[in-house]
């Protein structure tokens, strides 16, 4: 005789992971800009603080990914997946995936406190960020060799879209600045577009596919 376990509705089962995260990343946001005020209360700036959370973004992600490859069991009640065994399976690439993102995030927020006038100099950003991204460079060409066919077919699209991204909002910045419209983007500024385009086309491209819809369980 066999029983089937009833699963929990798709929105019991995400409710915890949402808030979760919500909350996360609003205390690490909040964490980040309470960190980077300047004496006198001023902030870096809007280019500096928006590059600075996006890349906390980013390491926000990777060290949840990270968690859930070191510990499925944990990680299967949060993260995007079936089981823990999907975790076990995909340790390896998730774990390399993990560190990259971290990586790249610390890169970022490393430019956005970098600089004339800010808390490192241009110098130690300069060879901190470079150093960061290619390390995160190699472990994703290393993790891209534990994906399937799969996982490939979705790389590849969500690259394909944020390059579409980064043309039409970067590009449709740049035509309105040079027609003096709005102030142009800073070089900070697109860095942020490129890094903020990947993460959104990997998420749009992810929930074509249904696989935002499954949760844990």
């Amino acid at each position: 005789m066999t029983t089937d376990t009833p699963k929990k509705s798709l929105w019991r089962r995400l409710a915890l992971p949402l808030l979760g995260g919500a909350v996360a990343g609003f205390l690490a946001a909040t964490a980040f800009l309470n960190l980077v005020e300047i004496d006198g209360g001023s902030g870096l700036g809007p280019s500096r603080e928006i590059a600075g959370l996006v890349g906390v973004i980013y390491a926000l992600t990777g060290a949840s990914v990270l968690v859930g490859a070191l510990s499925p069991g944990f990680g299967a009640k949060f993260l995007n997946v079936e089981d823990a065994d999907e975790l076990r399976e995909q340790r390896r690439m998730l774990s390399l995936s993990g560190v990259a993102m971290v990586l790249l995030g610390a890169a970022l927020i490393l430019l956005a406190i970098a600089g004339e006038g800010a808390f490192v100099s241009a110098e130690i950003g300069a060879v901190g960020a470079i150093g960061l991204v290619l390390v995160a460079t190699w472990l994703s060409i290393r993790s891209g060799r534990h994906t399937d066919e799969l996982q490939r077919a979705l790389s590849g699209d969500a690259t394909s879209t944020a390059f579409y991204l980064v043309f039409f909002v970067g590009g449709l910045w740049a035509l309105l600045a040079h027609l003096d419209f709005v102030a142009g983007p800073a070089p900070l500024d697109w860095l942020t577009i490129f890094a903020a385009s990947l993460l959104v086309a990997s998420f749009w491209q992810t929930g074509r596919r249904g696989l935002l819809l499954r949760g844990p369980n």
